[in-house]
């Protein structure tokens, strides 16, 4: 396994108070992801854990699971991405059904959607949050696109708290791919209102930004509606 740091700065302050190991183990349906054991100030993680599945008419995968590292934020980061639509199947329903012309030399995005819901609370008053994107490439190129996902965390005065960059891995060539995200807010961040933003990157070229408002109550429930 290959340790890499999403922040060099959040890396060194967790590297300075505490050592943890992560370790890839089998989900219960067979696909695989980094066991979870982040609490408080974390490593800064990356581990490849892939799988390979069969979608309609194409080839699938699962992978890219990691846990990240977060000082205060993001604690226990998890991320996963896989193909679950062919190309041949999303080319097709572009053409016909939204009349879009189809790139032949290229495979370039047409959709980027993400829906952020709560998840649970842990005993230390951590919350879930949930964040899943789907995205829609389309086209005939032989050459697949570099496709990243930037996800960062905005505090009231739209001061950054953190923010995460992943390679959609799954991504080979046109298709519809789910990228399936979680972290967890501290305690501290009970009563106080947050922006969460998704951005698509492909080829190094911005293709979208969806902006969330996450309002964290005082009961510990969490709000999530679309900025």
């Amino acid at each position: 396994m290959t340790t890499s740091c999403f922040s060099l700065r959040a890396c060194a302050a967790a590297m300075a108070s505490v050592m943890l190991l992560s370790a890839c183990v089998t989900n219960p349906d067979g696909t695989t992801r980094l066991d979870d054991r982040a609490t408080g100030a974390l490593i800064g993680a990356a581990a490849g854990c892939a799988v390979g599945s069969v979608v309609s008419g194409g080839k699938g995968c699962l992978v890219g699971a990691a846990a990240g590292a977060a000082v205060g934020f993001m604690i226990g980061w998890y991320f996963e991405s896989k193909k679950v639509s062919s190309a041949n199947e999303v080319n097709a329903e572009y053409k016909k059904k939204k009349g879009q012309v189809i790139p032949k030399d290229e495979v370039k995005p047409a959709k980027f959607d993400t829906v952020v819901k709560p998840g649970t609370v842990d005993k230390d008053g951590q919350r879930e949050v949930q964040v899943t994107s789907n995205t829609d490439l389309i086209g005939y190129g032989d050459k697949a696109p570099e496709v990243t996902q930037q996800y960062a965390i905005y505090d009231e005065n739209n001061k950054l708290i953190e923010e995460k960059s992943e390679r959609v891995a799954a991504v080979d060539g046109a298709g519809r791919y789910q990228t399936n995200s979680k972290f967890k807010l501290p305690a501290s961040a009970k009563g106080k209102k947050y922006t969460v933003k998704t951005t698509l990157v492909a080829n190094n070229q911005t293709y979208k930004e969806n902006s969330y408002k996450v309002s964290v109550l005082e009961d510990g429930f969490l709000l999530a509606m679309a900025n």
